[in-house]
């Protein structure tokens, strides 16, 4: 099939009718076949009328965060709210017939084990019991986001979104980054009521969704949707704490060492993005250089001319700059139809640019190398925290090729993106201790929030100084956290990547090529092995592991001359 150009992709609203029709023509199949070609047969039936779904879910949701001010689309999103849980009961009571089967065996050797593990966790997440709350927390999840996308912040005689805020948090001026923190903060200040609403609502419908499937709260529950086969609570709290006996020292004599730097009395809350006295570097090429500049880069890195990213550019499957209607943040989705990701980020000029235009080309790349990675839709990628190695392992491979974008300051950014990343870690791992909390205790108050999340920036961020801004100092910075809102206990995850990335970068420092056929392995095995067992067999240490973190911080810091 020729690859069509994005622009040429016709949005067509799916059938729920003729998806819930072949679902009960697959289930009867499944249940009174006995040959297993029928079987085959059946099931590709479903598959193929489930990515017509979700590839036209991917589509409205990409073309409305391009224009979050087109009516159209926001419909549309209504639309995919209130049928999406429908659909995936759907997909359940299809694929729960293959747990029941006579030859089960023979199934599992033709299809692969992970099927039916995910088979069986949608049979415990899913039930018409909980379709409508379903379709409320996604609808509140859509309430966040419209809110954030639709932020407009008057500074310096421009109407700007959060985005576009961005580069004058990093100015190298104090009193810029200053006022441009505090209008920030007032604007989540002047929407805190709105946020803690939306919030609460969430928290009370997932708890009611949790206990109607039998879970004794919503942290179970929620670990299974996260499909956590192989690891607990327990595990991710030990990670934690190793965290915070070799990581959070390091950030605080990170933060010492920047306030030397800087020249300041006091490092405050609105200078921590700056790590160097004139300013953190900027790209040396503009903003619409960045596409063919990281085809150049991934052309020279994997040794294939034109790149997969090349090839995405000229059909137009990317959108990476701000504009004031575009959705905030980056992501990389698959429309699965056509099995082509596609990119959408905000560009605003700051080295976060070029790190965030690698990493989603990360889950590009192996969305396109796992094409072919299983006959399910569900498999052909993995569980989540494996998918944030491919890309956040792709940030440190590409270290050799910054001068591409920074010239001589890409040493600098070397140094920046280590930083961020050492200071991420629990940072993520304080996101992850406060769901555990709150979804553990669900009728928490509004103040009680805050007030946890105030005892935990103490525990993983020690440095912090709010100078007495009102809406840091009240503990309300949680909310700034979309993955708190629409993603809960994904966040872990990229701190689980992060460890095993450093592993890669570790390898590449003194094997450049064996640390990118490890990454490609990664890349193409899509979701057919479980987390721990892919580290293993790509001869990767598991993050869970004593002396893993120390090992690692002790590299990162040794890099740092920390």
């Amino acid at each position: 099939m020729q690859m069509p150009k994005y622009q040429d992709l016709q949005y067509r609203r799916p059938s729920v009718d003729d998806i819930r029709e072949c679902a009960l023509r697959t289930r009867l199949r499944l249940m009174t076949s006995k040959d297993i070609s029928l079987v085959d047969a059946a099931l590709a039936e479903f598959q193929h009328s489930l990515s017509g779904f979700y590839t036209a879910e991917a589509l409205c949701n990409i073309r409305f965060d391009q224009n979050t001010q087109d009516e159209y689309f926001r419909l549309e999103q209504d639309f995919f709210e209130e049928n999406e849980p429908i659909v995936s009961e759907l997909s359940s009571m299809v694929y729960s017939v293959l747990l029941h089967m006579e030859d089960i065996d023979a199934l599992k050797d033709r299809f692969g084990e992970m099927i039916f593990r995910k088979a069986q966790t949608q049979k415990e997440t899913i039930n018409s019991t909980v379709v409508e709350l379903l379709s409320l927390e996604s609808s509140l999840e859509n309430d966040y986001d419209q809110i954030m996308a639709q932020a407009q912040i008057s500074f310096h005689d421009k109407l700007l979104n959060l985005s576009m805020m961005e580069p004058y948090f990093e100015s190298g001026h104090r009193e810029i980054r200053k006022s441009a923190q505090e209008e920030a903060a007032n604007f989540f200040e002047s929407e805190l009521d709105r946020f803690n609403d939306i919030f609460s609502r969430l928290v009370e419908t997932r708890t009611k969704i949790a206990e109607k499937l039998g879970f004794e709260n919503f942290v179970a529950l929620g670990y299974k949707r996260m499909e956590r086969y192989d690891y607990t609570p327990e595990m991710v709290a030990s990670f934690r704490e190793m965290v915070c006996k070799y990581i959070v020292p390091m950030t605080s004599e990170i933060r010492r060492l920047q306030k030397e730097r800087l020249g300041v009395d006091a490092l405050k809350y609105y200078d921590l993005p700056v790590l160097f006295p004139k300013g953190n570097p900027k790209p040396i090429i503009r903003m619409e250089d960045y596409p063919e500049k990281t085809g150049e880069m991934f052309s020279a890195l994997m040794g294939k001319t034109p790149s997969f990213f090349d090839i995405l550019r000229e059909y137009g499957f990317m959108d990476l700059v701000s504009r004031p209607s575009k959705a905030t943040g980056g992501y990389c989705v698959t429309l699965l139809d056509y099995a082509i990701p596609f990119i959408l980020m905000n560009a605003n000029g700051t080295a976060e640019d070029v790190t965030t235009l690698i990493h989603e080309s990360g889950h590009a790349y192996a969305s396109l190398r796992s094409a072919d990675a299983s006959p399910f839709i569900e498999c052909l990628s993995p569980t989540l925290e494996t998918c944030e190695i491919h890309s956040t392992a792709l940030e440190y491979l590409t270290y050799p090729h910054l001068e591409l974008f920074f010239g001589d300051r890409a040493s600098d950014v070397r140094d920046l993106h280590m930083t961020r990343s050492l200071l991420f870690i629990p940072y993520g791992c304080m996101v992850d201790e406060f769901q555990h909390e709150i979804y553990a205790s669900p009728n928490m108050t509004h103040e009680q929030r805050h007030d946890t999340w105030k005892r935990l920036e103490e525990k993983y961020q020690p440095f912090l100084d709010y100078d007495g801004q009102s809406f840091y100092a009240s503990g309300a910075a949680w909310v700034k956290k979309g993955h708190i809102f629409t993603d809960p206990f994904y966040y872990i995850d990229y701190c689980l990547a992060q460890v095993v990335s450093l592993q890669l970068w570790d390898k590449s420092r003194s094997n450049p090529a064996e640390a990118m056929r490890v990454y490609d392995l990664l890349c193409k095995e899509g979701g057919n092995s479980m987390f721990l067992d892919l580290l293993s067999k790509s001869g990767l240490e598991s993050p869970f592991e004593s002396g893993v973190i120390k090992r690692i911080a002790y590299r990162a810091a040794e890099f740092l001359q920390l």
